[in-house]
């Protein structure tokens, strides 16, 4: 079996169109408010990639198939209603039940087990609608007509391509706007869209029910104008601008076995902090190997920053809904600078810096979001971050700090996808492998479902002088696989 290569694979657009709601929204609901947390975010989408392969026998025919999947959008829309309207400016979403941007298109010229068996990440944004996810969509928004009942322009915020397969395996790919979901978010439609797709195949009505009030429970602040007051400083935009950096970013993908993660687990534990989380284990140890190649790229230690994106759906006493849409997670950082300790790097003490920011974040805190000093509560986490980065420099600018900004989708449940032809065999939480303007280091976590024993997939994007030294990285490859094939 030949290799699948980028320019081997053929990808024909077949069909694009417009998937409006089954039902119009209520004009009550004509406005969908970000909250405090959504600003946070950058004007970005977040990209899905989730990979079906074919069943046996085949219970329904690709045009049955492209049928159940448009109907069943359209129904899961009505619910998800402000993911089928327009982003109009940085405050709210005109849900005016345009739509969802829907794609179909067709692979001849390679099988789907071709793909997964010599998983080649150059294919990857083939199989999403053609949008750079590293790039904004400020334009879309600035052109959009003054006032919402002014119609036309504005950025889509939900655009998906459905890409068949001539063996009858089918790909699904999703760009959703992260000024309106997180991981979880993103995860929660998927699974709504699959649910009610396979129900109208098995005449089941049971609908998984969204919660959009993110800007009820963290309110925005606004001036007289109703203009937000939220400080450029206190977003993932002003922090990330700093470590932004000119040149080639590579995009590589490291599997962890559950029982490479465990060992992981048992290294990083101490009498203090004897039982890691399994997100802790394997950031700590990217986090590790990412220093090393740091350093063996300028030859000298410097300080390095990670930031993790905190779920605080999980965090809040009680509990918020799992089904709450929106973005509710903020970002926790840590330092490391083994200039004043050579212990700093040991991977029990970085689990320990993990868990000593990510604890911050509690029901006291979640409270202080929800409250009149919200955006005070954000802007001293922001603060706070800036503060011990001065600290770190002795307040010198031109000093080198190295940077990962962390996010997890690792449990969210999108293995469990199934649209009425089985789960998918591979969900992929990134679209662009590499980037020639700029760059920041990022690294996606993500669990492996099935497939991978219950695994980790960690996305590491990183310089292309750093990749090179990362990937060869003994310490890193005796735990973690480079883009092995999902089909085991």
């Amino acid at each position: 079996m030949c290799e699948l290569s980028f320019d081997a694979m053929e990808v024909q657009i077949l069909s694009k169109e417009y998937i409006k709601p089954s039902s119009p929204t209520p004009p009550h609901l004509n406005t969908y408010r970000f909250s405090l947390l959504d600003h946070l975010m950058p004007p970005v989408y977040v990209p899905m990639v989730l990979f079906y392969p074919p069943v046996s026998p085949l219970n329904t025919t690709r045009s049955e198939r492209s049928q159940a999947l448009k109907q069943s959008l359209s129904e899961t829309l009505t619910r998800f209603y402000p993911l089928a309207g327009r982003i109009r400016d940085y405050l709210c979403i005109d849900c005016n039940d345009e739509g969802a941007y829907y794609i179909e298109a067709d692979v001849k010229s390679h099988d789907l087990s071709e793909f997964l068996q010599h998983p080649d990440l150059s294919v990857l944004p083939k199989l999403l609608p053609t949008f750079n996810s590293l790039l904004d969509y400020t334009d879309l928004i600035s052109n959009a007509t003054t006032g919402l009942e002014g119609g036309g322009g504005g950025a889509d915020v939900v655009m998906i391509q459905v890409t068949n397969f001539a063996c009858g395996g089918f790909v699904i790919g999703v760009f959703v706007s992260h000024m309106i979901v997180d991981g979880i978010a993103i995860s929660n439609f998927l699974k709504a869209w699959a649910a009610a797709t396979a129900q109208s195949l098995s005449g089941q009505s049971v609908h998984v029910l969204p919660n959009f009030d993110a800007a009820t429970l963290f309110p925005p602040i606004l001036d007289e104008q109703g203009k937000s007051t939220h400080p450029r400083e206190a977003t993932m935009r002003g922090l990330y601008r700093r470590f932004a950096k000119r040149g080639r970013c590579v995009t590589n993908r490291f599997v962890f076995e559950a029982s490479a993660v465990a060992k992981l687990k048992e290294q990083a534990a101490t009498s203090s902090l004897q039982n890691p989380s399994r997100v802790e284990a394997v950031s700590a140890f990217i986090w590790k190997c990412a220093t090393a190649a740091w350093k063996a790229k300028s030859g000298q230690s410097a300080p390095s920053l990670i930031t993790h994106a905190v779920n605080l759906r999980r965090r809040a006493e009680p509990n918020f809904s799992q089904n709450c849409m929106g973005n509710f997670v903020c970002l926790a950082g840590a330092i490391a600078n083994d200039h004043q300790r050579e212990q700093e790097l040991e991977l029990s003490s970085l689990v320990s810096k993990m868990r000593e920011a990510t604890s911050k974040f509690n029901g006291d805190l979640v409270a202080k979001l929800q409250g009149q000093d919200g955006l005070a509560t954000i802007s001293k986490v922001f603060q706070d971050m800036a503060e011990a980065i001065t600290l770190s420099t002795n307040g010198d600018d031109q000093v080198e700090m190295n940077f990962i900004g962390y996010t997890s989708i690792a449990y969210s449940g999108v293995y469990d996808a199934d649209f009425g032809w089985g789960k998918p065999l591979w969900v992929v939480p990134v679209h662009e492998p590499c980037h020639e303007a700029f760059s920041v280091n990022v690294v996606r976590l993500m669990d492996t479902g099935e497939w991978g024993n219950n695994g980790f997939e960690a996305w590491i994007s990183l310089g292309e002088e750093e990749m090179a030294m990362l990937q060869i990285n003994q310490d890193l490859l005796a735990f973690a696989s480079l883009n092995p094939s999902p089909l085991r």
